[in-house]
């Protein structure tokens, strides 16, 4: 991941994983990288590069990010032309080395300037930049609009009229065709500087905004712009930098943290998560395991619906397949105030758009949506409104219970029917399920610090499309086969209890 990091062409890369896996030293690399094998050739021969490298502090500058630099680029460095600053000063690093660029040794200006934001004014610090490309250093701990502000001073130096242009076609040409996929309206004809900026950082909260643009919180908050290399966690088979740190001291580190956030985001490179609430699904949902991009029907089988009717009411259309397996392929989800009517009509332009033809075998929702009509005035329920509406026959969920409804959902997040096949996928236009199992489906405050007795899920715009998931794997399993589940947990699928065998077996050890 790291390699492919350093070639990546941006727009805006962001390496991110465990402590001690590498980053620093791969964002380090980066400038000098690109300098020599893709920045275009001025006109005298010279490839001339600046970088810009910010980090939140001057101090933090120097411990990490100079420290880094340093290790592979010292100021004594054979390649070194000059050197200024430091001490809580800015600091220049002016470097001289040769490229080979086809069959000719081109001399690279790389000229690499270090400063921190500090206290200054984020808009006023970005506009004193004329420069090729930017690296933000521990980019989480930055404002989320330094990346942008950043970017906006790259493709500056040098001047374009110092460049031929053939030597702007061949670097331009790859980066045109990208950005006009992305649409983005630039002409054929046009001449630009490559520009290009990127960042490092641990895994931070979910909320961060780098989690956010890089598609690890709710889905559609993705940039396109940005690019996430996430590496392995520090005890994955697949772990980066394994001379420089060992799986033995992630294992120490494991075991040292007392806080459980530090061991997800310093060990396993996963994302924190707000101390406002514990996800629901916390140590079952994998992004990288459960979420499938285009997921379409399976044709020939059935669909199935859940439903939650509480004041944002949400739909799930899913499909069970003969394997065992739970696949949900959309999501509805309306908004506050949204009455049966307008509901069922939102579901029947998804049902009929994306789901024409196949049939609906089962459909289950909240059971209290069964009440408070005046039936002896002939008035009908809510959901029984949506129900005769979509001519479908919905059943109420067998049970309200919280805890059984999660195990119900559990169940199909922490199975594999084998090796490589998991029991349970969404696809990835369900956002809200999505963002819901990844931090936003969330216990309250204070069930999370165990300050109640009382499983209690904070109610927000994500938890009523995982109620009405939660209705149809519970309804599908039924109440006993979740508790059977549950209660044969860690067994084999051939391993019974022995009471239920106790009394059927007329074995005598006497006989033997």
């Amino acid at each position: 991941m790291g390699a492919r990091f350093i070639q990546s062409l941006g727009p805006i890369d962001i390496i991110m994983g465990p402590a001690g896996s590498g980053k620093t030293v791969a964002s380090s690399f980066k400038g000098p990288y690109l300098a020599g094998n893709w920045f275009p050739v001025c006109k005298d021969g010279v490839i001339r590069v600046k970088l810009a490298t910010i980090r939140d502090t001057y101090r933090d500058l120097a411990r990490t990010c100079l420290a880094s630099w340093y290790e592979m680029f010292p100021e004594k460095h054979p390649f070194t032309t000059f050197h200024a600053g430091g001490q809580d000063r800015p600091v220049i690093h002016k470097l001289e080395f040769g490229a080979v660029r086809g069959n000719t040794l081109c001399k690279v200006e790389f000229t690499a300037e270090f400063g921190a934001i500090g206290d200054a004014n984020i808009e006023g610090f970005a506009k004193g930049y004329e420069i090729s490309m930017n690296w933000m250093n521990e980019c989480d701990m930055l404002h989320e609009r330094v990346p942008g502000l950043m970017w906006s001073r790259t493709g500056r130096y040098p001047k374009v009229t110092d460049i031929a242009e053939s030597e702007l076609e061949r670097v331009i040409g790859p980066y045109r065709k990208r950005m006009q996929a992305m649409g983005v309206p630039i002409d054929d004809d046009e001449l630009l500087l490559p520009r290009i900026a990127w960042g490092d950082c641990n895994p931070p909260d979910i909320s961060n905004y780098v989690c956010k643009v890089g598609g690890l919180g709710d889905p559609k908050d993705k940039n396109e712009m940005y690019n996430l290399f996430r590496q392995p966690g520090g005890l994955s088979n697949d772990a980066e930098n394994r001379k420089g740190k060992p799986r033995s001291s992630y294992e120490m580190e494991a075991r040292t943290f007392t806080n459980k956030q530090d061991i997800r985001r310093f060990v396993h490179g996963l994302p924190g998560y707000a101390q406002d609430g514990t996800p629901v699904y916390e140590d079952q949902f994998s992004l990288d395991i459960h979420v499938v991009e285009d997921l379409q029907p399976a044709p020939g089988l059935p669909i199935n619906l859940g439903l939650d009717a509480g004041g944002s009411p949400a739909l799930t259309i899913g499909q069970f397949m003969p394997n065992g397996q739970r696949r949900v392929l959309r999501e509805v989800c309306a908004d506050p105030g949204t009455g049966p009517s307008r509901f069922a009509q939102m579901a029947l332009e998804v049902l009929l758009t994306d789901f024409r033809g196949f049939a609906i075998n089962e459909a289950y929702a909240d059971p209290s949506s069964f009440y408070g009509a005046d039936k002896v005035a002939g008035e009908l329920a809510w959901i029984e409104i949506v129900a005769r509406a979509l001519n479908v026959s919905i059943m109420p969920a067998p049970s309200n219970e919280p805890s059984l409804r999660h195990d119900a959902v559990r169940w199909y997040l922490s199975g594999m029917i084998d090796a490589n096949t998991p029991r349970y996928l969404v696809d990835k236009r369900c956002t809200r399920l999505i963002g819901g199992f990844m931090a936003h489906y969330k216990l309250t405050k204070q069930a999370s610090a165990g300050a109640t007795d009382k499983l209690a899920v904070a109610k927000n715009e994500y938890s009523h499309v995982h109620d009405a998931e939660q209705y149809i794997c519970l309804g599908h399993r039924g109440r006993l086969g979740v508790i059977d589940g549950a209660a044969n947990m860690g067994r084999g699928n051939k391993v019974v209890n022995i009471q239920s065998r106790r009394g059927k077996t007329d074995f005598d050890v006497f006989s033997v």
